[in-house]
């Protein structure tokens, strides 16, 4: 078992490893695309994840479960696109992805529960009122993710709807989370204060 923290130690998260686990799988899925198709691509993305995800386990002992919950998805989906040889199934794991987790923050807002705290409280420390904020913005901008993503595939080609995924949806998501960095680190701040000011039980 993992010592208690100090009072008015924060937890020294936000580890490189993690911000790779989200680029590698979506680089992968790109370079396999362009030289034997998507469903190389998709199996291929599947298997990066699934040993980022045995990395962080080994490195860090640690399971990530956000990334093994998309992977879990992306594995099932994938097999039954190549089973099913249909490619819909691959093109849809983005909105399914999405969709699942902006049903679960929003409805978590809407009961007043803050739905980020239990994906990522073993990350870092914030203060309540600022895992319910990032909670909210975070399921608002899912619900954008998985209506993109089911008009792309549905207009473009696979080529097209590959370019779409790498080059627009995953910078906006990139920009999106820098968006929330502020915030973030105002709530780790004044947790940390209010750790510190706390007296010790």
């Amino acid at each position: 078992m993992s010592q208690p923290k100090k009072s008015g130690e924060p937890r020294p998260k936000m580890r490189f490893l993690s911000m790779f686990s989200e680029i590698a799988p979506l680089a992968v899925f790109f370079t396999i695309h362009q030289a034997y198709g998507l469903y190389a691509a998709a199996g291929a993305s599947v298997g990066a994840s699934a040993v980022l995800i045995s990395v962080t386990w080994v490195l860090e002992k640690r399971l990530a479960r956000f990334a093994l919950f998309a992977t879990s998805i992306a594995a099932l989906l994938t097999s039954a696109a190549i089973l099913a040889e249909t490619k819909t199934y691959i093109k849809i794991q983005p909105s399914l992805f999405s969709g699942a987790f902006a049903l679960v923050l929003l409805a978590g807002a809407l009961r007043g529960r803050a739905m980020m705290k239990v994906f990522f409280h073993a990350q870092f420390d914030l203060p309540e009122k600022v895992w319910f904020s990032l909670s909210l913005r975070w399921g608002l901008f899912f619900a954008a993710v998985t209506v993109a993503n089911e008009l792309a595939w549905r207009v473009f080609s696979d080529d097209a709807w590959v370019l779409f995924r790498v080059f627009i949806m995953a910078p906006a998501t990139g920009l999106f989370m820098l968006a929330q960095l502020p915030l973030t680190l105002r709530g780790r701040r004044q947790q940390v204060k209010d750790m510190q000011e706390t007296p010790n039980g």
